[in-house]
C-alpha cells in the first residue's frame, strides 16, 4: 500500500468510524438543543458524552439525551424504553442521538435527573454524577456498571449519600433498601474490598 493509499484509507476509516469524540458529541447536542429551546422541550445530557465530561476515556458510539418530550424531527428509529433516535450531521460525520423519553416505571428517575441537572456557562445541561450513576444502574449493562465503578473511584465525584437521597425522593425508602445490597456491592468493588478482575473498568491512572 502506497503512502497516498494509506492516508486515504486512514481518512476513510476516521470518517466512517462509529466512535465519536467529546467535541463532536457536544456539537450534535447543541444542534438539537436549539430545536428543543424553540419547541419548549426540557432536556439534559447523559450517557457516554456525559461520562467524557466527567473524565472517562471510554469510547462511545452515540449521544444520549434525556427529555420530557420528543422533538418534531424525523426519527431514525424508536427506542424500546421510550423516545427515539435522531441523525445529526457534524462536519462530514453522521451522529446518532438517542433522545430518551422514558415511558415506563423508571420515568420518574429520568424526570428528576433532568430537573437536578447542572447548567454550564455555555448553556449545556448535564446530569450530576449521582444521577449518572443511578441511570446507569437502571440500564444495568456491564459497560454501565463499569462506568459506575469509574465514577465511584474518583474521590469527591459521587456523594454516595446523595444517591440514596435521590432514589428516596423519587420513589421511597423501601425502593432504596431493595437496591441497597447491589449498591453496597458496587461501593465495595470501587473501594477494592471485593476483587472482580477483568469485569469492571480500571482507571489506568489510578
Amino acid at each position: 500500500m502506497s503512502e497516498k493509499e494509506l492516508i486515504e484509507y486512514i481518512e476513510q476509516n476516521l470518517e466512517n468510524s462509529p466512535m465519536i469524540d467529546t467535541e463532536t458529541g457536544i456539537a450534535a447536542v447543541n444542534q438539537l438543543a436549539e430545536i428543543a429551546e424553540r419547541e419548549g422541550v426540557e432536556w439534559a445530557l447523559a450517557g457516554g458524552i456525559a461520562m467524557h465530561l466527567y473524565g472517562s476515556p471510554r469510547l462511545t458510539k452515540d449521544v444520549d439525551i434525556i427529555s420530557t418530550k420528543r422533538l418534531s424531527l424525523h426519527s431514525i428509529r424508536p427506542l424500546g424504553f421510550g423516545g427515539e433516535s435522531y441523525e445529526v450531521t457534524v462536519g462530514k460525520k453522521k451522529i446518532y442521538v438517542d433522545w430518551i423519553v422514558r415511558e415506563d416505571n423508571y420515568r420518574g428517575y429520568y424526570i428528576q435527573a433532568m430537573k437536578d441537572a447542572a447548567t454550564l456557562k455555555n448553556g449545556l445541561r448535564v446530569i450530576t454524577t449521582e444521577w449518572l450513576a443511578i441511570l446507569k444502574y437502571i440500564a444495568g449493562r456491564e459497560k454501565d456498571l463499569d462506568d459506575i465503578i469509574y465514577l465511584l473511584r474518583k474521590n469527591g465525584y459521587v456523594r454516595r449519600g446523595v444517591i440514596k437521597q435521590n432514589i428516596v425522593k423519587t420513589k421511597n425508602e423501601d425502593v432504596w433498601f431493595a437496591m441497597l445490597p447491589n449498591w453496597q456491592r458496587l461501593f465495595d468493588i470501587a473501594d477494592s474490598k471485593i476483587a472482580e478482575r477483568d469485569k469492571y473498568y480500571r482507571d489506568p491512572m489510578r
